[in-house]
């Protein structure tokens, strides 16, 4: 399937300006625009209104990026149980079947997993869970023999592993953003396409005669308006991830349709670009001939910053 482009070369946050600016003139000269075509009535404006809310409502990159970075930060707390659970997992299974080399029921239990835990294998940490589990209900009379697994064993094994996942299976769907990406660009279409209709019958019919009249639907007018050129900053910071600043490296930023803008990160790996347009940028940090790529959106009135992490 391809992949979903936005009809607008604006910012979102630009977007939903110009159509609020649009909606309102429409309103304000409802009585014009009902002359020419009975379509427009006030119900009309109320779902204009409703497709800039509900397009508004649905989460952007950056708060997507939020969920899922705070999802992960809550995993490692989630791991410290489990593999307690594997630990004492081992020693049960020693009293269980004594006098047999350990480890091939170690590996039943799920060893091959809990060595390949890493500091993100979380399907690791998810897979070994459901094997402990298994392993522990299928062995159950060894493991519980006199003097073996305490009978709440099972119980916390099944609340830790579920409790990994109440975080896990969330942060999974935040990282695969392609359909929320999707979601809010189709919606983002939807009112660029609606709003974009009743401009065009604003210059061609209610306003042919009236060149002042006709920058009320004019989009371009519109966005030079919410944004105007010159108006917007974006700091870029750089640092490996190693938490080592990318000092004096050389740092590019281009807008779609305009000149790439190049200059070099600060001693501190900071630099900040003052008085530029507001749009989408697309920007690389140069770390010894490798081209670390960015992107961001920026807006009138927001100190945009983004943050560049090298391997």
């Amino acid at each position: 399937m391809s992949e979903i482009k936005a009809k607008y070369t604006t910012t979102e946050v630009e977007l939903y300006a110009i159509t609020n600016l649009g909606i309102n003139n429409l309103e304000a000269d409802l009585a014009l625009f009902a002359n020419k075509k009975a379509k427009y009535v006030i119900a009309f404006v109320d779902t204009l209104r409703g497709l800039r809310t509900a397009a508004m409502g649905l989460p952007d990159e950056e708060a997507r990026n939020g969920v899922h970075q705070t999802l992960k930060n809550l995993l490692p707390d989630l791991l410290t149980p489990v593999k307690d659970n594997f630990n004492d997992l081992k020693g049960y299974i020693r009293d269980g079947w004594p006098g047999e080399e350990p480890k091939p029921r170690y590996e039943a239990a799920g060893l091959v997993k809990y060595n390949a835990i890493g500091e993100s294998n979380w399907e690791n940490v998810a897979g070994l869970c459901e094997s402990m589990v298994q392993f522990i209900n299928d062995g159950s009379v060894e493991l519980t023999a006199p003097g073996g697994m305490v009978g709440t064993f099972l119980n916390k094994v099944k609340n830790d592993r579920d409790a990994f996942k109440n975080v896990y299976d969330p942060f999974l769907t935040s990282r695969e953003t392609g359909t929320a990406r999707a979601a809010k660009i189709n919606a983002n279409n939807a009112l660029y396409d609606a709003v974009i209709d009743f401009f065009r019958d604003g210059v061609e019919m209610v306003f042919r005669n009236n060149d002042e009249a006709k920058k009320r639907y004019t989009f371009s007018v519109l966005k030079d308006l919410v944004s105007p050129p010159g108006s917007a900053s974006l700091k870029v910071f750089g640092k490996t991830l190693a938490d080592i600043l990318l000092a004096n490296r050389p740092v590019t930023i281009k807008k779609e349709g305009s000149a790439a803008i190049t200059s070099t990160l600060g001693v501190d790996g900071i630099k900040v670009f003052e008085n530029i347009d507001p749009g989408k940028y697309k920007g690389t940090v140069d770390v010894d001939g490798v081209l670390i790529p960015f992107e961001k959106e920026v807006d009138t009135g927001v100190n945009a910053r983004v943050t560049v992490v090298a391997p």
